[in-house]
């Protein structure tokens, strides 16, 4: 292995109150992870918990023109980067990511270019 890692992911099921079944995706290292993270989001346990699956690496904009930042700025996790997420006006739903260290401590080197990444891909801290 070229020493990337990609970012797992995991589909957490559960029924609602009202009977009807609700799936979402979850950003994880475990299951056990994806549950608590599930649980912790959205008030219920998860029933089933599929996976893990891996999402392509970073998307590297080379060839944006127009970058349309908000005022808001948040802390986030990415593929176990601790990152600055500067919300993007446009493209629509993304952000900016400044890296500032690995969440696992692994001696990586900080990711180059232009990185834009949907919001669903962030896990805030």
């Amino acid at each position: 292995m070229s020493g990337r890692i990609r970012q797992s992911i995991f589909v957490c099921s559960s029924l609602t109150n009202e009977g009807d079944l609700f799936n979402k995706i979850i950003s994880a290292t475990s299951k056990d992870e994806a549950a608590s993270l599930f649980q912790e989001q959205f008030s219920m346990k998860a029933k089933e918990i599929f996976g893990p699956f891996y999402r392509k690496k970073v998307h590297v904009l080379e060839n944006t023109k127009v970058l349309r930042f908000t005022n808001q700025m948040k802390k986030a996790i990415y593929n176990e980067w601790v990152v600055n997420a500067f919300l993007l006006h446009e493209p629509e739903n993304h952000a900016y990511l400044v890296f500032i260290k690995r969440a696992d401590e692994r001696k990586l080197p900080i990711p180059k270019g232009t990185v834009t990444v949907p919001i669903s891909d962030l896990r805030f801290t």
